[in-house]
């Protein structure tokens, strides 16, 4: 397999996993988890996200958990960012990176954020503008690459057309992200083949969501076509917040599952499996979750054998 020989791997419990929750997590037990992923040796995390309260109600104290996280110097600290207003939040709050959020969906973009696509390219630009003579980097996060829940299948060159967008704002890295799950391994490799024709020098990643149970398979099609940095959460959790009512099932790659795949290759990650384990067993346990991926229902090569051999 032609593989890259290390990969980046970002955390998104605490924006992705958080914001789909019905109950707000205290603020005290948020800074907990966040340092606890902090200790895990993931390259950054989205610790959260500057969108106006009302918007995601569970994000509220985005403000307080940014002055009060430990921050590690080995772990780059990235938060969402809708629209200027929340880039200059996040500046105030020392972020080392946003996630610049666009959808290429029009009747999402309208859902989520009340704005069309166009409108949301604009607060692109500006958000580029305001980074400009910063250390912040800004990464465009490119919602509903794939399908919409209320558009269906997006077309690829729908896609490409804001790729094409975002790069000449001028952000620092792209990621496309498949915000309902449903994307298979042979669409990532045509969009990415597509991408990488167009833009060969681009940093670009894959956000992956797992209501079809393919994300592993659509990550390890990614790297195949070069592809290096994935989102993933521990624990699996994960969601938009404007998902058709009843939808559910769209968890994100379970971190412990993707750095279990990716050590079992001997494909180079500073994520410690053991560590990872961990934090994930006792996020489960906090939130009651449940075993929600592999890992934790013992789907390793050390758990099964072990078990095994319990039994002889």
């Amino acid at each position: 397999m032609d593989l890259p020989a290390d990969v980046t791997i970002v955390e998104m419990l605490p924006r992705d996993g958080f914001q789909r929750l019905d109950e707000f997590v205290p603020t005290d037990e948020k800074v907990e988890i966040i340092d606890a992923l902090s200790s895990t040796g993931v390259d950054e995390i989205e610790f959260t996200s500057f969108t106006h309260p009302k918007a995601v109600p569970t994000l509220r104290d985005a403000d307080e958990v940014a002055a009060r996280i430990d921050r590690n110097d080995d772990v780059t600290y990235r938060a969402l960012v809708p629209n200027a207003v929340g880039m200059e939040r996040a500046l105030e709050a020392g972020v080392d990176k946003v996630n610049a959020l666009v959808t290429v969906s029009e009747t999402y973009s309208r859902n989520n954020q009340n704005m069309t696509v166009d409108e949301i390219l604009d607060e692109i630009d500006a958000i580029v503008e305001l980074a400009d003579g910063t250390d912040v980097e800004v990464e465009a996060g490119m919602g509903t690459s794939f399908y919409c829940p209320y558009e269906g299948r997006i077309p690829q060159e729908q896609t490409l057309a804001v790729v094409d967008r975002v790069v000449e704002a001028g952000v620092d890295e792209v990621t496309l992200a498949t915000t309902m799950g449903l994307a298979n391994p042979v669409q990532v490799e045509s969009m990415f083949d597509e991408v990488f024709e167009r833009h060969p020098d681009i940093d670009v990643g894959l956000h992956l969501h797992d209501t079809n149970g393919m994300s592993l398979a659509n990550t390890l099609t990614a790297m195949q076509a070069g592809v290096d940095r994935f989102d993933a959460s521990h624990c699996g959790l994960g969601g938009g917040v404007v998902l058709p009512e009843g939808m559910s099932g769209v968890g994100n790659t379970p971190t412990e599952d993707l750095v279990h795949m990716l050590t079992e290759m001997d494909v180079a990650v500073d994520a410690d499996f053991d560590r990872v384990q961990d934090v994930a067993r006792d996020v489960s346990d906090r939130l009651g979750l449940g075993a929600t991926s592999h890992v934790l229902m013992g789907g390793t090569v050390a758990g099964v054998l072990d078990t095994v051999a319990g039994d002889e």
